[in-house]
């Protein structure tokens, strides 16, 4: 009986051991900022002990049994434990420099927006919250830009931590529901941009994405904010422009133009056509107001063929070139049509340094695809002629000079349609001086047996462009 006694006796002795060496459940952890030099009061009913991790962060000072003073000595991060009431808190304890939490009061008074609150931590200040859409995050971002530098000074740091909570779910919607996209996404990336990404069947069908999520995204966007592509393009697409470069001369100037003439069906052949002169009847009927005659609406034929006269049976032009332009989107294309000359500069101690200019005709295309499947595209063509009348001589060579035309534009066009650019004149004055030999010599007289002739030859390089999309 007394074996088994010591036994019991023993277990519960082992039993109140382990319930002594059980932790205790985990506190509830509560943050406290103190700035250093300054004090904090926490209440405490029932206090019975206080403990601080690091003295030299932070001292606690019991006041009475309800009351505890946290006192800040210098910057760092510790912890101060209360037990008061039957229960244990904990205290995460910041002390922080003077200078930082008045940069963060100024903070608060310069960011009135709800939902957003301006902390410090250790040597940094902390912005944090949520904003409705990238419009307020523009605004929190501008003004935390302006202390970056005061806050570096003191050697701390600015983090801004503010989130958007704006639903994208709309826009996304308006953007999906553009024919030939699927897994359209629309993404904030928390800097106040935009990300569109998702699938498009080809690059007209991406242009109009984006066209679409650029007109509707305003609202979302920070004030610096950008529309970031990430759209993958399931067909590639290619720009093939067709170029005619032509020159006419003054003949075919006054006659190069768009004529009317009426086209009529066919009868034997499918799908074709013959022209006939242009046909306008018109009706008059008398009018009782004056004696006046009034015109009803004009009866044309049916269809009419638009041809273009460039006079080139009568020999008045001539084709100098015929590329095709092949190119991706938003990338140049450019041909040349004549050659390179020499251009020597020098170096200095003798040294000569040669380098080469293009001349003769030259045609730069940049074309882009727009949303609606139309073609824009910056023209920029140029002809230059070589003139040795302007030549220099450099180290004992001669440079000619050149004689440019050249014009840019901006042009937008349906596939299939044809661009028409002339106006780059060229000018060339040929002087022919027929004498007769000895007589001519003579002083004053030999004039009289000296005839000169001017010839002035004048043409216009046009060029005829036809964009078309090609899709693989």
């Amino acid at each position: 009986m007394n074996l088994i006694t010591r036994r019991l006796g023993t277990v519960a002795a082992i039993l109140a051991l382990v319930a002594f060496a059980a932790p205790a459940a985990a506190d509830q952890v509560t943050l406290l900022s103190v700035q250093a030099g300054s004090s904090v009061v926490l209440s405490a009913a029932g206090l019975t002990r206080v403990a601080v991790g690091d003295g030299r962060i932070a001292g606690a000072v019991p006041v009475g049994t309800s009351q505890v003073i946290v006192n800040g000595k210098e910057p760092g991060h510790t912890t101060v434990v209360v037990w008061a009431g039957g229960q244990r808190l904990t205290y995460d304890v910041t002390v922080t420099e003077q200078v930082l939490d008045d940069i963060a009061q100024m903070l608060r008074s310069a960011i009135l927006i709800k939902g957003v609150e301006v902390v410090t931590v250790d040597h940094s200040v902390v912005v944090r919250g949520s904003v409705a859409d990238g419009a307020q995050f523009g605004q929190i971002a501008d003004i935390v830009g302006r202390f970056k530098e005061v806050v570096s000074l003191q050697k701390g740091v600015i983090v801004n931590a503010v989130t958007i909570t704006q639903n994208l779910g709309n826009l996304q919607h308006a953007i999906a529901s553009i024919p030939g996209s699927s897994d359209i996404r629309v993404d904030p990336d928390g800097k106040g941009d935009v990300i569109v990404s998702g699938n498009a069947k080809d690059a007209v069908t991406a242009q109009a994405i984006l066209d679409r999520a650029r007109g509707l995204a305003g609202p979302y966007l920070s004030r610096t904010g950008q529309l970031i592509d990430r759209i993958n393009s399931l067909n590639n697409s290619v720009i093939d422009i067709k170029v005619y470069v032509l020159e006419v001369d003054k003949t075919a100037q006054s006659n190069l133009g768009i004529s009317l003439s009426s086209a009529v069906l066919s009868p034997t052949t499918p799908n074709a056509y013959t022209l006939a002169p242009p046909s306008f009847n018109f009706v008059e009927a008398a009018s009782s107001i004056g004696g006046a005659f009034t015109i009803s609406p004009f009866f044309r034929t049916t269809t009419l063929a638009p041809t273009l006269n460039l006079l080139m049976q009568e020999g008045h032009a001539r084709a100098l070139s015929s590329p095709n332009l092949v190119t991706t989107p938003g990338t140049k294309a450019t041909f040349l049509v004549g050659g390179q000359i020499p251009v020597v500069t020098s170096s200095g101690l003798g040294t000569v340094n040669v380098t080469y200019q293009n001349y003769g005709v030259q045609l730069n295309v940049t074309p882009t695809i727009l949303g609606n499947g139309s073609i824009e595209a910056l023209i920029a063509p140029q002809i230059s002629a070589l003139d040795y009348a302007n030549a220099v001589i450099v180290s004992g060579f001669t440079i000619p000079a050149l004689t440019v035309s050249e014009l840019s534009t901006d042009v937008v066009t349906r596939p299939g349609e044809s661009i028409l650019l002339g106006g780059l004149v060229e000018r060339i004055e040929m002087k022919t001086i027929s004498k007769i030999p000895l007589l001519s010599d003579i002083p004053i007289l030999g004039r009289l047996f000296t005839s000169t002739q001017y010839q002035n030859k004048q043409s216009d390089v046009v060029f005829v462009m036809t964009p078309e999309i090609l899709s693989r």
